[in-house]
C-alpha cells in the first residue's frame, strides 16, 4: 500500500512551540512545516543545527532551536478553495491541491535528500490565478535578520550573536526561479531554495548565494530524481505489511519523523525534532536525557536504519568533558555524571544558579548518563559492529560506568543507590530547599540501568579485547547490585520502585524497558510483577510513557488486540495530520511508539532469542522484511492463517538462538533440516548465511 497521509483542512497549531500539525518532510538537517491557508501558503524551514545557545536562565529571548526561515506563497484568487494536503512518506514530500470552481493549484515541496535544497513545485490555472514568492522576515527572539535581492536570488538571513550567545548561529535560505512554462491555460513554475548555516560554512552566505545563482533545470531534475532513488533504498532496508492499514501507515510515520531529523552527525534532533516553527520552543528543544531524548531511536536499529544513529552520539561526546568535571567537582568521585537538559557542541540548556543542586537542573537524578546508554544497548547487540561502538561510544559508556563504580555503596553483601530520584524532583525554589524525592534508595530505573551498562560493557571489551582488567569489578555489581523488590497489593505481586516503596510507580516499567532486565527468560517473580504492574497501571494513554509501555505490553505478552486497539484510540485522538503524536506533554519521542511496538509483536530478541511473531493475532496475516535482532541476524518472515515461514541472514557468524514458532517446525540449514523440537534451539551459522524456518510439511 502508499504510505500517505491526508487533511482537508489548514494547519490549525502552527506556528507552535511545540510539535507543529503541519504537514512534514525533511532530509535528515533540512525541515519543510506547511502553514497557512489557501491563499497565503506559508513554508517554515527548519534546520537541525539552527539553535540560540543563549547562556541565559530565565529571559523572555529564551535560547534553543529556533526556525530558520518562513517563506510565503500568495495565491489571492483561491482564498476559498477546497484544501488537501498530502505527506507522501514513501517518496517524502508534501502536495497541496487547491481548487474552486474551474481554478486550481497543485503545491509540491521537497527537500532533496541529497544536498540541502528545497524544491517548490507550482502548477496553477493561467492566467486566472496569479502568486508570488517571497520570504518573511522573523526577527523576534533578539534575531538579526537580513532579507534582499542579489542577481534574481531572493534571500532570507537569520542569526543569534547576543553576548549572552555561547557561540554564534547564522543561517541563510536562497531562493531562485528555476523555471517558468505556460501552456494550456496552466503556468507551471519551479523554485529552488539553497540553505546553509555557519555551522556548514563560515562564508554561509556567499555559498548559498552562489549555488542558487547557478542553479538550473537540469539540475533540479537531477536532484528530484536523486531523491526519489535515496528514499527507494532507505524504505528498501526494512518493511511491514500489515492487515491493519492504520498500524502499518504509523509505522511508517513514526520512522519517517525520525528519518527527517536525524542525519545532521553533529546535531541530531532534539524534543521537537527539527520540526520548529517558533522562537523559544518548549523546554529549548533540547536533548532531555532522562527518556526523551534516547525514546525517538527506540525503533531504529530494530528496523535496521542504522545510519540514523550516527548523530546519536554527538552531543553526549561533546559534553563529556564537562560531566567528568563535574563528578569530580560535585562528588568528588572518577567518571561523568550528565544533567538533564542538553544542547548541542557542550552545551547545557538549563542552568539553575540559586538551587542547591549544584546550580544546575539535574531533577536529583543520576540515571541520566546511563539512560543515554541504551541505544548504543540496542545497536551494539543488534550489530556487534566493534569499529562504531570504538569510535561512537566505548569512551562513553566507560565513563558512565566508573562513575557507578565508584558512586555505588557496597553494603550487606550488595551494591545500593542512594539519593538519586526515581522520579523527576521539582523545579527548585531556593539554595535551602531541596524537594522530597531527591533522597531516594534504590531506584528501580538506575538499577536497571546500571545492570545493563555492565553487562553491556563486559560485553564489548571482551569483543575488542580492551580493558580486561575492568571486567571482574563490573562482573562483581552485575552479579551483586541489588535487586528490584516486589510487593503484595490486592492479592497481586507489584514491582517496587523504591526501597520501601508500596505506591504503584509508572517508571518502574523502565526497568524492562528500555532497559531490558526483564523478559521470558529472567526471573518468573520479576516478569509476572511487571505483568501485574503493567495492567494495575493502565495508562494507555500516558504522554510520557508512551514510547515504551507499548513494546513492554508486547514483551510482556499481553492480547496484541488489546495492544493495537490502545494504539487505534491514541492516534484518534492524539494523532497530528502529519502523523506525529499532540499528548499533554512529550515530543518526537512518541512517534516511536508505533514502530517499536510493531517490531515487538512482530520479532523479538531482546533476550539473545529470536521470537517470531509473539504477540501477534493468529487470525491475521503479517509479513516483514529485513527487521533488525539481536546478534546482528536481519530476518524477514511472514504468518499466513496461523502459519509462520522465515528467513534468516547472518551477518557475524554467531550463534542463532531460536524459539520454535509451534510445533512441527524445522530449520533449514545446507539443504538439511533441523527440526525444531526444544523450545529454544541453538544453530551454528556462518557469515551472510541463510536459514529457514518452516513448517515441516512446507
Amino acid at each position: 500500500m502508499k504510505h500517505i497521509l491526508t487533511t482537508s483542512k489548514p494547519a490549525q497549531k502552527t506556528p507552535s512551540q511545540v510539535l507543529p500539525d503541519g504537514m512534514i518532510t525533511g532530509n535528515g538537517d533540512v525541515s519543510v512545516i506547511l502553514s497557512g491557508g489557501a491563499d497565503r501558503i506559508r513554508l517554515y524551514i527548519g534546520k537541525n543545527d539552527f539553535w540560540k545557545a543563549d547562556g541565559r536562565v530565565y529571559t523572555e529571548h529564551r535560547g534553543g532551536l529556533a526556525p530558520l526561515a518562513l517563506a510565503e506563497i500568495l495565491l489571492p484568487h483561491l482564498a476559498y478553495a477546497e484544501y488537501e494536503a498530502s505527506q507522501d512518506m514513501d517518496n517524502a514530500n508534501i502536495t497541496l491541491s487547491l481548487n474552486v470552481k474551474n481554478l486550481f493549484a497543485k503545491l509540491r515541496i521537497t527537500v532533496c535528500a541529497t544536498e540541502n535544497t528545497v524544491i517548490i513545485e507550482l502548477e496553477k490555472s493561467f492566467p486566472a490565478v496569479s502568486s508570488s514568492f517571497s520570504f518573511i522576515p522573523l526577527d523576534s527572539c533578539e534575531a538579526i535578520t537580513d532579507t534582499g535581492n542579489e542577481n534574481g536570488v531572493l534571500y532570507s538571513v537569520r542569526g543569534f550573536d547576543t553576548p549572552e550567545c555561547r557561540y554564534p548561529t547564522y543561517g541563510i535560505c536562497a531562493a531562485k526561479q528555476i523555471s517558468r512554462e505556460v501552456s494550456d491555460g496552466r503556468e507551471r513554475l519551479v523554485w529552488a531554495i539553497s540553505v546553509i548555516t555557519s555551522n556548514d560554512s563560515a562564508a554561509y552566505k556567499q555559498q548559498a548565494l552562489e549555488k542558487a545563482a547557478v542553479m538550473r533545470k537540469d539540475d533540479v531534475e537531477k536532484l528530484l530524481n536523486d531523491h526519489i532513488e535515496w528514499w527507494k533504498k532507505f524504505w528498501a532496508k526494512s518493511s511491514v505489511s500489515l492487515d491493519d492499514e492504520k498500524l502499518e501507515l504509523y509505522w511508517y510515520a513514526g520512522i519517517y519523523a525520525v528519518a527527517c531529523c536525524a542525519r545532521n552527525k553533529k546535531f541530531p534532533p532534539g524534543l521537537w525534532g527539527n520540526y520548529s516553527t517558533a522562537d523559544s520552543m518548549a523546554w529549548f528543544g533540547d536533548y532531555h536525557l532522562n527518556y526523551n531524548y534516547e525514546a525517538p531511536f527506540y525503533a531504529v536499529t530494530s528496523s535496521n536504519h542504522t545510519e540514523l544513529l550516527d548523530c546519536y552520539m554527538a552531543p553526549l561526546n561533546d559534553y563529556l568533558p564537562t560531566a567528568k568535571k563535574y563528578a569530580e567537582e560535585f562528588y568528588g568521585i572518577k567518571g561523568a555524571i550528565f544533567p538533564v537538559g542538553l544542547g548541542p557542541l557542550g552545551l547545557e540548556t538549563d542552568l539553575r544558579p540559586e538551587t542547591k543542586e549544584h546550580g544546575h537542573l539535574f531533577h536529583g537524578q543520576k540515571s541520566n548518563g546511563a539512560y543515554a546508554a541504551v541505544i548504543p544497548m540496542m545497536h551494539w547487540y543488534g550489530t556487534r559492529d566493534t569499529e562504531f561502538a570504538k569510535r561512537e561510544y566505548y569512551s562513553y559508556l566507560l565513563s558512565v560506568a566508573e562513575f557507578w563504580e565508584n558512586y555505588l555503596v557496597f553494603e550487606n553483601g550488595k551494591y545500593q543507590i542512594y539519593n538519586d530520584a526515581l522520579n523527576e524532583v521539582g523545579w527548585y525554589g531556593s539554595a535551602d530547599s531541596m524537594p522530597q524525592g531527591h533522597d531516594d534508595k534504590n531506584p528501580i530505573v538506575s538499577l536497571g540501568l546500571v545492570k545493563m551498562l555492565m553487562n553491556l560493557l563486559i560485553d564489548i571489551s571482551t569483543e575488542l579485547g580492551e580493558n580486561s582488567e575492568k571486567i571482574p569489578k563490573w562482573q562483581h555489581i552485575a552479579e551483586n547490585l541489588y535487586e528490584p523488590e516486589t510487593f503484595e497489593s490486592n492479592g497481586e505481586m507489584l514491582l517496587r520502585g523504591l526501597d520501601g516503596s508500596t505506591e504503584i510507580r509508572e517508571l518502574a516499567l523502565e526497568y524492562g524497558y528500555p532497559a531490558g532486565q526483564i523478559g521470558k527468560y529472567s526471573s518468573k517473580t520479576l516478569f509476572d510483577a511487571a505483568k501485574n504492574t503493567h495492567k494495575r497501571l493502565s495508562i494507555w494513554e500516558s504522554h510520557n510513557r508512551f514510547c515504551s509501555y507499548y513494546p513492554l505490553a508486547a514483551r510482556l505478552g499481553l492480547p496484541p488486540e488489546e495492544i493495537i486497539s490502545h494504539i487505534h484510540t491514541n492516534i484518534e485522538k492524539y494523532g497530528l495530520p502529519n502523523g506525529m503524536f499532540e499528548f499533554g506533554g512529550g515530543g518526537l519521542e512518541d512517534s516511536a511508539a508505533v514502530p517499536a511496538t510493531v517490531n515487538e509483536m512482530l520479532l523479538q530478541s531482546y533476550e539473545n532469542v529470536i521470537r517470531l511473531f509473539p504477540c501477534w493475532q493468529k487470525n491475521k496475516n503479517a509479513s516483514f522484511c529485513s527487521l533488525r535482532a539481536y546478534g546482528a541476524f536481519l530476518v524477514s518472515a511472514k504468518t499466513e492463517n496461523g502459519v509462520v515461514f522465515a528467513e534468516i541472514t547472518s551477518e557475524k557468524g554467531r550463534v542463532l538462538r531460536i524459539e520454535k514458532p509451534g510445533d512441527g517446525y524445522a530449520a533449514i540449514k545446507n539443504g538439511k533440516k533441523i527440526p525444531l523440537e526444544n523450545n529454544v534451539t541453538e544453530i551454528e551459522t556462518s557469515t551472510g548465511e541463510v536459514i529457514t524456518i518452516t513448517k515441516n510439511d512446507k
